[in-house]
């Protein structure tokens, strides 16, 4: 005979913690964006790393991209960005060639999806390819969504 089971939000498991209805009450999982946007004035090196914004405490991300112009003017483009925090440099966007040629990336890495921050959180864009021939202007923009947990 099948069974019905409950999620952690509905008192399942061994939490013991139940959620109000989305958007009523505190942590009524509200879906909060963070953004950062930088400009460059110069070409970009490898290790290079950009601060972007901070996420407060029990932040869940559930969803984000990054976008970059064109970073790397150079006949065969090698520039690779990341985003991610002190912990993890590419925690929730790695091996993003986007820089190359500009453009646009949704696809969360698998240790950001989901990952709920516990403490207040700088996340950061990195240079972890560095470009054949960098541009010396352009514009990175990092936006992560999330929710913010009730305390436990």
């Amino acid at each position: 005979m099948a069974s019905t089971y409950y999620s952690v939000e509905l008192g399942g498991s061994s939490s013991g913690r139940r959620y109000p209805v989305s958007g009523v009450g505190m942590g009524g999982r509200t879906i909060h964006s963070a953004r950062g946007e930088y400009t460059i004035s110069a070409a970009l090196v490898v290790n290079d790393i950009i601060d972007m914004f901070d996420l407060p405490p029990n932040a869940r991300v559930v969803g984000g991209f990054l976008k970059s112009d064109d970073l790397d003017t150079g006949g065969s483009p090698a520039i690779v960005l990341a985003l991610g925090d002190a912990v993890d440099d590419d925690r929730f966007f790695t091996g993003a060639t986007i820089g190359q040629a500009g453009g646009v990336t949704t696809v969360l890495a698998a240790s950001g999806v989901d990952y709920v921050t516990t403490a207040k959180t700088r996340v950061k864009a990195k240079v972890t390819t560095g470009p054949a021939t960098g541009a010396t202007t352009g514009t990175i923009v990092g936006v992560l969504h999330y929710f913010v947990e009730e305390p436990k």
